[in-house]
């Protein structure tokens, strides 16, 4: 029986709430999406239970047949655990065995890589959108922290760098405090705490992002400068020296820390600073020219 026919009214207010929440002019109301992250892996676990078991009738049908082992065996077949009774090789690999095999691999194969793609999301926490949390009254506050949203707008996080994902992290944790803060200065339960009048949305991904490139803006000037400074000073080649390399080493670490760089990346990023430190040190007063 279809929904509509056995409960109306809750698919017509299903409806009410998609339409808001459909036609919103908030991105984060917008094109939020919860993850169901411990859902997808139950899934998952579900399915590899199950080739799990089609997994061990093939292996014991294979080493059954009597074959001699390859020269190299690398998959351990030597050592495999024989089962003391095997069914017939004609009774376990049938025709609806392999099709049914089939099946569980391709549902296998396409849960993980539909849920890699979806840990690839850029989040954010349903505390950041108080409209979509002023409609979950089954979350308590911590739990709303806790559940994670994907953005559909965005693209894939994989070049989010650690420093501005400890930004956003930080920024989440510090709304929840002042909710809970809020809640419980004004004697409230703390789930309901931020249904009132007005909606607010923190757009933490966009902060995090501007916060973070905004600091990297200023540690790679004062790590230009400073040296240069320095330098300017200091008549003195050993010192001059001393200063060069402190200062790479102080570079190429957070840019090791800071940024997700491949070490080629790496490499060549410190390369190119310790160049331009070569020409602060030809140009300074202890050259000979």
């Amino acid at each position: 029986m279809e929904p509509s026919a056995s409960n109306p009214r809750s698919l017509t207010e299903q409806f009410r709430k998609h339409w808001q929440s459909s036609t919103d002019d908030n991105n984060l109301t917008l094109h939020g999406f919860r993850r169901y992250k411990t859902t997808h892996l139950l899934n998952l676990r579900f399915l590899e239970g199950e080739i799990a078991e089609l997994d061990h009738t093939i292996y014991q049908a294979g080493l059954n047949l009597g074959l001699s082992l390859s020269s190299k065996d690398r998959l351990g077949l030597e050592y495999s655990r024989r089962d003391s009774k095997v069914p017939n090789i004609d009774e376990t690999i049938t025709r609806e065995f392999v099709l049914h095999l089939r099946d569980l691999i391709r549902q296998y194969d396409e849960a993980l890589a539909s849920f890699n793609n979806v840990m690839a999301m850029e989040t954010f926490s349903l505390l950041d959108d108080e409209k979509q949390c002023s409609r979950r009254d089954d979350l308590t506050l911590h739990e709303m922290y806790k559940t994670r949203l994907v953005r559909a707008d965005l693209g894939p996080r994989s070049r989010q760098d650690p420093f501005q994902r400890r930004i956003h992290k930080l920024l989440r944790s510090f709304r929840y405090w002042r909710l809970l803060r809020r809640s419980q200065n004004d004697g409230e339960d703390p789930g309901l705490s931020i249904t009132g009048h007005g909606w607010s949305h923190q757009n933490t991904i966009f902060v995090a992002e501007v916060v973070g490139r905004f600091i990297i803006a200023a540690i790679t000037g004062i790590l230009l400068v400073a040296p240069l400074a320095i330098l300017s000073h200091e008549a003195r080649r050993e010192i001059q020296l001393l200063t060069v390399s402190i200062f790479i080493v102080i570079f190429s670490v957070l840019v090791a820390v800071m940024l997700k760089a491949s070490n080629l990346e790496i490499m060549v990023v410190s390369a190119a600073y310790a160049a331009v430190l070569s020409v602060f040190v030809s140009n300074g007063p202890g050259s000979v020219v």
